[in-house]
């Protein structure tokens, strides 16, 4: 229904929302010493404060919609505490108004994280106030270890538990309103954006590089083209990103790994998304089409194939990757250089987790290594590692000799990128191959044999955060 409305038609369910709010937003949030505007304001606040994308802050904003967006009668009240399930209500009546199903999932996740929360740490339920604690025992109180270990897997689970905590600090009492007209833009571009639909190509101007580029490339080992995609084009990549986050685990499709967090609880978070060109038609013809051929033939010399492709999404939490050489690892088909293109999927910087080069080293072969084929700590003392941090839209290319690594997400916000490696043509077109053996020798887990270890990859997992137990 939401491809068909009209600009009017979106404005008056916008109109619709946002009336609501004028309506019940006065009064006290169930409990709490706050309004429900002021609440539903905070929140939003938050996750603009920790560079959220539009989507989750209109999740935020609207997560507790679902407490007067319809009439209930007794049954459904949770002893004056709001409305039973309002966050499947509030997820449900903003779907059907055309709001996107990763805004209704993280509304309806609000409540699900509160109940992870409280099982995997006894602390946190101490800290929620009585009115939150009265409302758990109709949420149906702290979740099981089934259920825990089912939701810590769901691509929004670490937003989810963002949202947890925004909704839980946004109780300040006598903070000022933010003008409440931004994010009733936000609603109204999110719709026309739903109505109109994500792009299914990108549309890219060939590029020739200029001579002061090549040679920036042969002194340095890399080369950084800022703001590469335009933001409609980011809007997509994001988009289609998002998408594949959300695909569920499949065995012999897209591969998803996880890694396990630091921390006590822990719970596993998807880390990367591998083989995704055969199933996503809009990343193929992005990743072997012409201009980026091109770009990448014009770095080799000659014309290039596509070996490889990924997505390490590094969310918030998520651990760094050791300091390595990409050559080591993409020898398996007898190829002898390779050249991978970083798109910067959200913005990257050293609190969560950019790359950091180390320039010039490229020209000298291999260089030392541990046997796990990391590079020695002697050589990663000795050297000078340089940031680079990206904007969402860059794209960064770099040479297979050049040594790199990147720092952990300590921020709150993911650190997403596509990594796609290609090859010289002339040495022969081993992608089909090369992710068959990889799933026999270090499958995702869906496919994995229970009980069995795989920490014996070999070149499959140098340096990376990758669970390997089952």
């Amino acid at each position: 229904m939401s491809q068909v409305r009209t600009d009017n038609e979106i404005n008056n369910i916008v109109d619709e929302v946002f009336a609501l709010y004028e309506k019940y937003g006065a009064n006290d949030y169930i409990g709490e010493p706050v309004s429900q505007l002021e609440h539903m304001a905070q929140s939003a606040q938050l996750a603009e404060e920790e560079g959220f994308d539009d989507d989750v802050i209109i999740a935020a904003f609207l997560h507790d919609i679902g407490h007067f967006c319809a009439p209930r009668d007794a049954s459904e009240d949770m002893g004056g505490y709001g409305t039973m399930r309002h966050e499947r209500v509030g997820a449900d009546w903003l779907r059907e108004r055309g709001f996107s199903e990763k805004v209704a999932k993280l509304i309806e996740y609000h409540v699900e994280a509160k109940r992870f929360l409280t099982f995997k740490n006894p602390k946190y339920y101490e800290k929620l106030s009585e009115a939150s604690k009265k409302t758990l025992e109709y949420q149906g109180g702290r979740m099981t270890a089934e259920e825990a270990d089912a939701f810590s897997k769901d691509s929004l689970f670490a937003t989810s538990i963002r949202m947890r905590y925004w909704d839980e600090e946004a109780k300040l009492e006598n903070q000022p309103l933010p003008d409440l007209n931004v994010y009733k833009q936000k609603c109204v571009d999110h719709l026309r954006r739903q109505r109109d639909g994500v792009p299914q190509r990108l549309e890219l101007p060939e590029l020739s590089l200029t001579g002061e580029q090549l040679a920036f490339w042969e002194a340095n080992g890399y080369i950084h083209l800022k703001g590469f995609f335009n933001e409609e084009q980011r809007e997509a990549l994001r988009s289609w990103v998002s998408d594949l986050e959300e695909r569920p685990e499949t065995p012999g499709k897209w591969m998803k790994y996880f890694e396990v967090r630091d921390d006590d609880s822990g719970q596993k978070m998807l880390c990367r998304i591998e083989d995704i060109l055969p199933y996503h038609e809009g990343f193929d013809e992005l990743l072997r089409g012409d201009v980026m051929m091109s770009i990448v033939s014009q770095l080799m010399y000659e014309q290039a194939t596509l070996f490889k492709e990924k997505i390490n999404l590094k969310l918030p939490g998520g651990k760094g990757f050791g300091a390595h050489q990409d050559a080591p690892a993409f020898t398996s088909f007898q190829q002898t250089y390779h050249i991978t293109l970083m798109i910067s999927v959200d913005p990257s910087n050293l609190q969560n987790g950019c790359l950091e080069m180390v320039p010039g080293r490229h020209k000298e072969g291999l260089l030392p290594m541990k046997d796990d084929g990391t590079l020695a700590a002697s050589f990663e003392e000795s050297v000078t590692w340089e940031p680079l941090p990206t904007e969402a839209g860059d794209i960064v290319l770099f040479d297979s000799f050049i040594p790199h690594r990147s720092g952990p997400n300590v921020s709150g916000h993911p650190r997403r990128a596509l990594y796609v490696t290609y090859n010289r043509a002339s040495e022969g077109s081993h992608r089909e191959a090369y992710f068959a053996e990889k799933r026999k020798v270090f499958p995702p887990e869906c496919e994995r044999i229970p009980g069995k270890d795989y920490s014996n990859t070999g070149v499959f997992n140098i340096g990376n955060p990758v669970n390997t137990k089952n």
